[in-house]
């Protein structure tokens, strides 16, 4: 709780507000559920945060061992550390929507990493497969070029 409430602080102070769209990602597994969950299933989430604060999400998943009973958005919550269902989400793979618009709190919660997708199924009622939602960082050519020369000098 403490770690949570230490991240949203500084996601607060140190992030810049959202001026234009942001985009987040996810990878879904089994090693990422609290406790860990042997399964084949696999999954991937990509998200977008809009000026407006509306969060559309993309996501899909395969082999899960048992059928889908829910998969929805959880927070707060590090890696490793479960948290309560925030928005549900539709059933089915794909699932492709918008939930918000989020409130300055969830918006920095989502900045700060605390956020995740959790698909549970019939054999995994806690959940199968689990993602951390975090955002995407462009890496422009020229960080490329630095990270190079680091190499050939």
């Amino acid at each position: 709780m403490t770690k949570a409430i230490v991240l949203t602080a500084a996601a607060l102070v140190f992030l810049p507000a959202i001026t234009s769209a942001q985009t987040f990602s996810a990878t879904l597994n089994g090693a990422q559920e609290t406790p860990v969950v042997a399964t084949p299933a696999t999954g991937t989430g990509n998200f977008t945060l809009s000026a407006a604060k509306i969060l559309s999400y993309s996501i899909s998943f395969s082999g899960l061992l048992g059928s889908e009973t829910v998969a929805p958005i959880h927070c707060c919550a590090l890696p490793g550390t479960p948290a309560g269902p925030l928005f549900d989400l539709p059933a089915g793979s794909p699932k492709v929507g918008t939930v918000g618009p989020l409130t300055a709190q969830q918006e920095a919660d989502l900045l700060a990493g605390l956020m995740y997708v959790n698909v549970h199924s019939s054999q995994h009622t806690g959940g199968e497969i689990r993602g951390q939602i975090l955002p995407v960082v462009p890496v422009s050519q020229d960080t490329w070029t630095l990270v190079k020369r680091l190499y050939r000098d």
